[in-house]
């Protein structure tokens, strides 16, 4: 089996005809909360939701409850059911999650590689049709996540999989303050190259660079667009 597979997207709508009820709210409001639909910190109206997805406030809280278990979703005790909150803290942290797991993803991923698979992470890198903004371009996302899906590690794939989830809506909240950083192909195509060279020290040592260069850039856009969810 190849080392490079592609990470299942959310369910679309026509496949959660499917879905049992509670599956299929638990991927509508996800997806919500991902999008920031449901903006962050806003208080959970579920019979709102219940409405909106056309069931009752039972699935809601059954999904509600997974989602508090993802850290997208807080249930306190004594009040109502909130969105989780963002914070220059909390990007902070993810990036500090993403800084060590894909640099040991890459590390562990330049000894699995074969020639094939570095060939579709060079195809990942192709500039899609249609596509000239860098809110639509996903190109690097496509390509991290393949980088470290490819150290085939369950659980690093398992914890970087979360951290993208909650990275994702700080990159939403980035591209409404049009700060989202364009696809640096190049520092990308080195590392596939020290990928393809087996060369582990290398391929990590370049992801972390290119990791922190790319949050130094963003971080004081980041602070001015939190700054309304504080």
């Amino acid at each position: 089996m190849s080392a490079v597979e592609s990470r299942p997207l959310l369910p679309g709508h026509a496949s959660r005809r499917s879905l049992t009820k509670a599956d299929a709210a638990y991927a509508e409001i996800r997806e919500r909360i991902l999008s920031c639909e449901l903006a962050p910190g806003s208080v959970i109206e579920q019979e709102s939701l219940a409405a909106w997805l056309g069931s009752s406030t039972t699935p809601v809280r059954e999904s509600l409850r997974r989602l508090a278990a993802e850290q997208l979703v807080i249930l306190p005790a004594h009040s109502d059911a909130r969105i989780a909150s963002v914070s220059l803290e909390e990007f902070q942290e993810l990036h500090t999650v993403r800084l060590g797991l894909e640099t040991l993803a890459a590390s562990i991923a330049a000894t699995k590689l074969t020639a094939a698979d570095v060939s579709r992470l060079r195809d990942l890198l192709a500039a899609p049709e249609g596509v000239s903004d860098p809110v639509s371009d996903d190109r690097s996302g496509a390509l991290h996540r393949a980088i470290y899906a490819a150290s085939l590690n369950r659980t690093i794939i398992q914890i970087l999989d979360s951290t993208w989830d909650r990275i994702g809506r700080y990159r939403v909240l980035l591209a409404r303050a049009g700060a989202v950083p364009s696809c640096r192909t190049r520092e990308h195509e080195v590392i596939i190259d020290a990928l393809e060279r087996h060369d582990s020290d290398g391929a990590s040592r370049l992801v972390q660079q290119h990791l922190d260069d790319t949050f130094r850039v963003i971080l004081p856009a980041a602070a001015d667009a939190l700054q309304p969810y504080a």
